[in-house]
């Protein structure tokens, strides 16, 4: 029997496929409207910080007050040498502006049309308005909180890169020459000189076709975009893959994959049965082969920061941590918190960790009453 939660999931999706149909229609209207008046209907307010070379368009959806994360995340990329542009998808609250511009070059409201890539486009219209010219431009949103780590690295690898295509999360193999090929997620990456000049970025945004239709954007944008910079460059990296994640696998020692398989988020039924038979079962004989196979076959079904939040954060180093609503993220979050009370997960940053305390909370009572009526794939 298909559980109530996944029922309604996939509903949600048909729902959200059928609705780009009219959308494909009206939104190009749309999208030359809002061009027409985006000086207008975009607000902007310069910042106290100078841009450099290392600039951000940080796009941030925080229509009441700022989270204290957010703030961290800002001041992590001043600390890295990247000096963020806040592009807000909702009205800002005057302390929200107030806290916000010392912090950054500029900040800019603007109408909540496109979703990510929407405001990513009107960044770029912005940098271009200012004079802005930056050699290395990180673009990111405020799905994730970022840095899980008041150590991460991160910002500083991606400029240290000798690449001008940087990826945070890899999906699948990008550089595959056959078959599917796979993509850097757009929740976070670097595009710097000399494919920032390039004809390939440039005529991408001028020709990317602005949709409010969350399947339509992943499709145009995110993988549009990265399969178009990855065909364009020889020069591109994505700092955390699968391969990475199967050689964290690989080195566990037989109590680290218990405690890895214990921590799992998995929900095909089959993975589910594997995981019960796992973490009971003794440790000799091809224990540690069917662990290490259960672990990567977890990841492989749907995303190892979500599959294996503890290993993706804490062997991994992976720098940041989902604020997606779907179930996976949300049972993630949760085996997160109690890593976190059990001692197994120390350093986070404290604005996230209270954070997330807070989104477990409040996802609990609601978590149960789903599981309850009954889990699997």
């Amino acid at each position: 029997m298909i559980p109530k939660w996944k029922l309604k999931r996939e509903l949600d999706r048909l729902k959200v496929q059928a609705r780009a149909i009219p959308m494909g229609l009206y939104e190009p209207f749309v999208q030359r409207a809002h061009d027409r008046s985006r000086a207008k209907t975009v607000r902007v307010d310069q910042g106290m910080q100078t841009a450099g070379e290392g600039l951000a368009i940080f796009l941030i959806y925080q229509p009441g007050a700022l989270p204290a994360s957010l703030i961290r995340t800002v001041q992590h990329m001043l600390e890295n040498g990247v000096t963020p542009v806040i592009v807000s998808n909702a009205p800002l609250t005057e302390d929200a502006r107030a806290a916000l511009l010392p912090l950054s070059a500029a900040v800019a409201e603007r109408p909540n049309l496109g979703y990510d890539f929407g405001g990513y486009r009107d960044g770029l219209w912005l940098l271009d308005k200012l004079g802005m010219k930056p050699h290395n431009l990180l673009i990111l949103n405020d799905s994730v909180w970022f840095p899980a780590w008041s150590n991460s690295t991160l910002l500083a690898d991606m400029l240290a890169a000798d690449a001008d295509y940087v990826g945070t999360q890899v999906f699948g193999d990008p550089f595959a020459t056959s078959g599917r090929k796979g993509m850097f997620g757009s929740y976070c990456f670097m595009v710097k000189e000399p494919l920032l000049s390039s004809a390939t970025f440039r005529d991408f945004w001028s020709g990317y076709r602005l949709s409010s239709n969350k399947e339509v954007t992943l499709r145009r944008g995110e993988r549009a975009f990265s399969h178009a910079m990855l065909d364009r460059t020889d020069r591109a990296l994505g700092l955390y893959s699968t391969p990475r994640f199967r050689d964290v696998v690989d080195a566990l020692d037989t109590d680290a994959l218990r405690e890895a398989c214990r921590d799992a988020v998995v929900l095909p039924p089959d993975l589910i049965a594997r995981q019960a038979n796992l973490t009971n079962a003794r440790t000799d004989g091809s224990w540690p082969d069917d662990a290490r196979s259960f672990l990567k076959d977890s990841a492989a079904s749907k995303n190892y920061i979500g599959a294996a939040p503890i290993l993706s954060l804490r062997d991994m180093g992976f720098p940041m941590i989902k604020k997606n609503r779907e179930m996976l993220y949300r049972l993630a979050r949760q085996r997160i918190v109690r890593a976190i009370d059990e001692g197994r997960l120390t350093g986070l940053e404290p604005d996230i960790t209270a954070e997330l305390r807070t989104s477990a909370e409040a996802d609990r009572d609601d978590l149960d009453r789903i599981w309850a009526e009954g889990s699997g794939g």
